[in-house]
């Protein structure tokens, strides 16, 4: 920075000067200031599309989304140096997708595409704007596009999957799933989906087995790949919220609170499944193997629906009958216990969401076992969440759990939060959270005082 002020203090007009003390500043995260540098290169080289792009650049780092866009309209129209111009259409992408104009999203990322080429990067956020759009059929070759670039990564059938759960193929879903078994190296997106797989056939039968299935599946995870601390904290939530399912209070509480500190959980062999109970019978006959056996036949039926046979065209099977680029892995035994360490991290990988959550869960736990000390103690602690939803649950949740306890004063306690939620609707008249928790509360007191009126005349 010092070396371009020294550059502009020699020659004011120079525009490559105000250019290097906007890559400085932009380095400094001075981004007001760079863009004032990177405004008065431009002044300087009117003509040049490349100041342009460095202006825009700017800007929508600094979420000037509106300038962003009209420096790069006028960079394209100008023109710039290949590198340029392939991260402008990338980053005109990504804006039109923040703002939702997704088809000229899908039009600047398939400019980038064919600048430089088939781009994971690139495929990846049109198979979310196709997803977003609902345009399955699209989606899915993009997905397939992935495929043939990185065919023993996961990264593809994760998408088709996800396409396919969206659409509500579930049958062709599980093909997806077996096909990456196959062709790729486990990962814990891998088994999160697989548990995803098995809630979502859940809500079709109401069949717990998937529940059991689920929990299966999250125990062979952090037990098959070497996970991240996130990734296994999210793993015992995951946990948490089947075991809540299956009204098991006491095993959610200890899946929580292996969340809570996932390291020393995982280090000393914290089991999502304890050992000691018996799995239930109707899982006998539901290995995920069998299943993939059974479903071998039908898998080459749903490719040729759907095209995903688009996957093998460029490669040819050998004499067995597989393709070279794939590589068949025999399964060895698992072993007992956890087959890695994980390394301790100050590094906070518990989002707000997170801490929400499993918030959430305790208060779910504790009402199962009727301990509303401790559903009032979690109902506390979500008042000072940074979400206003979770806010309005815990002080919702804690005047109930009063209720039940029969506690002194829950009726004035009742009133207090009825003025609470209907002052939140004053400031914000579509608060609807807050609406909908007045009308539970009336309900469960019947009170009958002036406060209907006031949500008669906010419906009107």
């Amino acid at each position: 920075m010092k070396l371009a002020q020294e550059a502009i203090a020699l020659e004011k007009d120079n525009p490559n000067a105000y250019k290097c003390a906007g890559n400085a500043l932009m380095s400094l995260e001075r981004y007001d200031e760079a863009i004032r540098n990177y405004s008065l290169a431009v002044k300087y080289d009117p003509n040049n599309g490349n100041r342009y792009y460095d202006l825009g650049f700017a800007q929508a780092t600094n979420e000037k989304v509106a300038d962003a866009l009209k420096s790069f309209a006028k960079a394209d129209e100008l023109g710039c140096i290949a590198e340029n111009t392939v991260q402008l259409y990338n980053l005109l992408g990504i804006i039109c997708f923040d703002i939702g104009r997704y088809d000229d999203a899908l039009i600047n990322l398939t400019k980038a595409e064919q600048l430089i080429g088939a781009d994971i990067d690139i495929l990846q956020r049109k198979a979310i704007i196709y997803g977003i759009k609902n345009d399955i059929k699209n989606g899915l070759q993009i997905a397939n596009q992935i495929k043939l670039i990185a065919p023993s990564e996961y990264i593809g059938y994760k998408i088709a999957f996800k396409l396919l759960i969206q659409a509500k193929r579930l049958d062709t879903a599980k093909v997806e799933l077996q096909k990456a078994a196959k062709f790729t190296t486990p990962t814990m997106d891998f088994y999160f989906d697989q548990v995803t797989y098995e809630l979502e056939v859940y809500n079709n039968d109401k069949d717990k087995k998937h529940f059991h299935k689920s929990l299966e599946i999250i125990e062979t995870a952090l037990k098959t790949v070497k996970p991240e601390i996130k990734s296994t904290m999210e793993s015992y939530i995951n946990a948490a919220e089947i075991y809540l399912q299956l009204e098991d209070a006491d095993k959610t509480i200890e899946c929580l609170n292996a969340a809570q500190a996932p390291v020393d959980a995982y280090n000393n062999g914290f089991d999502i499944i304890d050992k000691t109970s018996e799995p239930p019978a109707e899982l006998d006959d539901y290995a995920v193997e069998e299943m993939m056996e059974a479903d071998r036949q039908k898998m080459e039926e749903e490719l040729g629906e759907y095209g995903l046979q688009e996957l093998f065209e460029n490669t040819v099977p050998n004499e067995d009958g597989q393709r070279e680029f794939f590589t068949e892995i025999e399964e060895e035994p698992m072993e007992a216990g956890p087959a890695f360490k994980l390394e301790d991290s100050e590094q906070e990988v518990m989002t707000s969401e997170n801490k929400d959550q499993i918030n959430r869960l305790y208060i779910g736990a504790y009402t199962l076992k009727k301990d509303f000390a401790n559903v009032i103690n979690y109902a506390k602690v979500m008042q000072a969440s940074e979400n206003t939803q979770s806010v309005y649950i815990g002080k919702y949740t804690e005047v109930n759990a009063l209720k039940e306890l029969g506690a002194d004063g829950f009726i004035a306690k009742y009133e207090e939060l009825i003025r609470f939620f209907r002052n939140a609707m004053i400031k914000d008249p579509t608060d609807i959270m807050a609406f909908l928790v007045v009308l539970m509360v009336q309900q469960q007191m019947d009170l009958k005082h002036s406060i209907q009126r006031h949500l008669h005349l906010k419906m009107v």
